[in-house]
């Protein structure tokens, strides 16, 4: 997928390109597609379209997608209530909206990827998450080498601290670690057309 910080530089050959790979058998979904209006490292609208674009191509090819939302929680909820149709399927990548988005994004069909700041202590916006979304929903992630989780905030994130957001998640639900590695393990694999 084209991230929305490359929306600016895409060219029509480059959604031409993006179709192709998009429809191998080997490509399990269409991302990291989305808005991030923290940076605007690309113009919104050229964002907006890219969007669009590729939400019409997950359809087309029939993959699922992986959205990227940063300061963009409303704009981005109303193009998926708009467009998030015969789209098998998709995850909000590194979850960090509110409780109420995530209970109308799982309606919709998504998962809700949840990343290091799950573990910082400030942050019981993400721990309501956890705690109203059942388990069945959600994914685990690091978003390596970013979000790096306590207890080495601060650090370059690395894939092996992925553990640490999945003790954060067991100890909200009350849960054993194994469990939360086991479902967030399968509902991947479901997503994804893995198993």
């Amino acid at each position: 997928g084209i991230h929305p910080h490359d929306a600016a530089t895409v060219k029509e050959d480059d959604f031409a390109q993006l179709h192709q790979w998009a429809a191998h058998p080997k490509v399990v979904a269409v991302g990291e597609i989305g808005l991030d209006y923290y940076r605007n490292l690309s113009p919104r609208d050229l964002q907006r379209e890219a969007f669009l674009r590729q939400i019409a191509l997950a359809r087309k090819v029939a993959k699922p997608i992986i959205i990227h939302d940063r300061d963009a929680h409303g704009e981005i909820m109303d193009i998926l209530r708009q467009e998030f149709y015969d789209v098998p399927g998709g995850v909000m990548h590194c979850y960090s909206g509110s409780a109420e988005m995530a209970a109308e994004i799982v309606k919709m069909g998504l998962y809700i990827s949840i990343a290091g700041p799950v573990t910082f202590a400030n942050n019981r916006k993400l721990g309501e998450v956890v705690e109203q979304i059942e388990l069945g929903r959600l994914l685990i992630e690091t978003d390596a080498p970013y979000l790096t989780p306590e207890p080495h905030r601060g650090k370059r994130n690395e894939s092996a601290f992925v553990r640490f957001v999945a003790e954060k998640i067991a100890e909200i639900k009350k849960i054993s670690v194994e469990e939360v590695a086991s479902v967030t393990s399968a509902n991947t694999r479901r997503l994804f057309g893995l198993d």
